[in-house]
């Protein structure tokens, strides 16, 4: 097998091609994710810069729908690992809804409850890292009782309410997240058999409701359903889902995407980019796009090789994600939007990283590698 495009996994989800096993996983796709981390990045650089006064660029809405775009990738592509990580666990007799919760929770708590913490109790203290928002939106750290949102995985609630926690604004997506996956291992354990016809279901059903919604009764952005749309986009995190089970089944649909569709899938991208406005709230266009380069990534896996620092931001990239704004604002307070934009873009973009490797080494992987050998200690008990 090619090294260069498979390697034994730290105990991630796992993806890839037909002759991958339970520990391995796709390079690619950490590059993928690396590259969606990075438009979150860079989006969250010129939404604080309006934050703080400094520019409007972020209204342009290519720039505005930037980290939109990337979480919806995020979303799409976390179904399809999920999924598969399932399927496959399922056919090697080693999965149990016990055994989904427990890798779970030691994947994505830790750092989510650190970064929850340090944004309520830590980080506003610290002069580096002034941070006080426009008059538009309303501050979580003076309306407090949001704080039970963030306890409870739902800090989306708040952003729905217009009502920012500072350095946490990102863990909105982690919510989502957790909600769907919540039910998903039920389901799939008590229906494997028609699972398939379920998601399919679930996401044509969701998909014409939003339609129904943006089209026939024409609900402006800020409308309360309208955010909800924009926020639960649970027929992106299914469309993944239904990847995972395509591929899992060796599905026509899955193996035969190559380069035609990728094409087409890309030049998707830049038409939607073209005609999108700031007051657009549909992501599914976006998310069938980024699956059919979840199925082409998987399917030439072994054709062609992925930068080796992409596939490493790949591997960081929670850690990117959740922590990025720390390093933007510190660099705002310095003003160094002020001497040059494109020195702001870059250093936020090389401290963010460097932030994120020591926050991954050091809280993100002890959990994980704790996690996994939780896992192992109850396979050993149970045979």
């Amino acid at each position: 097998m090619n090294k260069k495009i498979i390697k034994k996994s730290d105990g991630k989800n796992i993806s890839g091609s037909k002759t991958e096993n339970l520990h391995e996983k796709n390079l690619h796709l950490e590059a993928l994710r690396g590259v969606l981390a990075l438009m979150v990045l860079v989006s969250h650089v010129s939404l604080i810069r309006l934050y703080f006064g400094r520019s409007n660029e972020y209204l342009n809405p290519i720039i505005f729908h930037l980290g939109r775009v990337a979480v919806t990738g995020f979303f799409v592509l976390s179904g399809y690992l999920i999924t598969m990580s399932i399927f496959r666990r399922m056919e090697n007799n080693n999965w149990s809804i016990s055994k989904f919760y427990i890798g779970r929770v030691f994947r994505i708590w830790p750092l989510y409850f650190f970064v929850v913490v340090l944004a309520i109790y830590v980080l506003p203290s610290i002069n580096a890292l002034h941070f006080t928002l426009p008059n538009f939106v309303s501050d979580a750290r003076i309306e407090t009782f949001n704080y039970w949102y963030f306890l409870f995985f739902m800090p989306q609630v708040p952003l729905i309410n217009n009502c920012v926690l500072p350095f946490a604004e990102p863990t909105w997506s982690i919510g989502v997240e957790e909600i769907f996956y919540i039910v998903i291992p039920w389901i799939i354990a008590s229906s494997k058999k028609n699972f398939t016809k379920g998601l399919s279901i679930f996401v044509v059903v969701f998909v014409v409701a939003k339609y129904i919604a943006i089209y026939w009764f024409q609900l402006p952005s800020s409308d309360f359903i309208a955010k909800l749309f924009n926020y639960y986009r649970y027929d992106c995190i299914a469309l993944g889902c239904l990847m995972g089970v395509l591929h899992s089944t060796k599905n026509k649909l899955f193996i035969s995407v190559g380069g035609s569709l990728l094409l087409f899938s890309l030049f998707g991208f830049i038409l939607l980019f073209n005609f999108i406005t700031v007051y657009n709230y549909d992501y599914f266009p976006f998310a069938i796009c980024f699956a059919v380069i979840i199925a082409y990534l998987v399917n030439k896996a072994n054709t062609f090789s992925s930068p080796k620092w992409l596939v490493y931001i790949g591997t960081i990239s929670y850690s990117l994600y959740l922590t990025h704004e720390i390093v933007i604002v510190f660099l705002l307070n310095k003003n160094l939007d002020i001497t040059s934009s494109l020195l702001m873009y870059s250093a936020s973009i090389l401290l963010a990283i460097a932030l994120a490797s020591i926050i991954h080494y050091a809280i993100e992987k002890p959990f994980m590698n704790y996690g996994i050998f939780l896992l192992k200690k109850k396979k050993e008990i149970e045979t």
